[in-house]
């Protein structure tokens, strides 16, 4: 079986980070694969409500998928999702809409979308700002950029109109931190500007 991206990135799924009874990621995200489907925010059939009833059989997706918090080992227990009431992963599209959209870090209220501006949330965008991802917040079916910021996505996304030449070059530089994340994340269909 081959690794996932997610693999490559962060390494396997952290052995002293069982699941315990958290659901989440049966219920938050959306699933949309020949082998299962299922809407966001909908419990998986298969879901018993403190783990998987199909688990030695379940999907692909589900073999591959792991949180963050399950990847990576400086995200604090806090950061559970089911502790959380944010679920965080790591996403991309295909094709992207955008620069950001190639490969990126997104923080997922698994309910109340107050949950993503509790402290132990703020602190998880700051970490992971640090990292070359871009980093949304979405909730309630919105998804919304947050890292970089929004003078800096535009920047990016619009270097030739800015005045604020040094927030180009920041712009540029960040691109070229992003820009290998993003390729192996799209290959050839990454959009990245500056010819990159």
């Amino acid at each position: 079986m081959s690794d996932s991206l997610a693999d490559i990135l962060f390494g396997p799924a952290l052995a002293d980070r069982p699941c315990g009874d958290c659901v989440v990621c049966c219920v938050t995200p959306k699933i949309d694969t020949p082998e299962f489907s299922k809407a966001e925010g909908e419990a998986c059939v298969h879901c018993t409500g403190s783990g998987c009833a199909i688990y030695d059989a379940r999907p692909q997706v589900c073999r591959t998928f792991n949180c963050a918090w399950k990847r990576i080992a400086t995200m604090p227990p806090e950061t559970r999702p089911d502790r959380l009431g944010v679920m965080i992963s790591v996403q991309g599209r295909l094709p992207p809409r955008n620069l950001f959209e190639n490969l990126y870090f997104v923080l997922a209220a698994t309910g109340d979308a107050a949950a993503l501006d509790q402290a132990d949330a703020r602190e998880a965008i700051f970490m992971l700002s640090a990292a070359a991802l871009p980093v949304f917040v979405s909730a309630e079916g919105i998804k919304t950029l947050v890292h970089p910021a929004p003078g800096l996505a535009d920047a990016i996304l619009n270097p030739a109109p800015q005045r604020d030449r040094a927030l180009v070059r920041e712009g540029r530089d960040w691109v070229r931190r992003y820009a290998p994340f993003a390729r192996a994340s799209a290959g050839e269909q990454a959009s990245l500007p500056y010819g990159l």
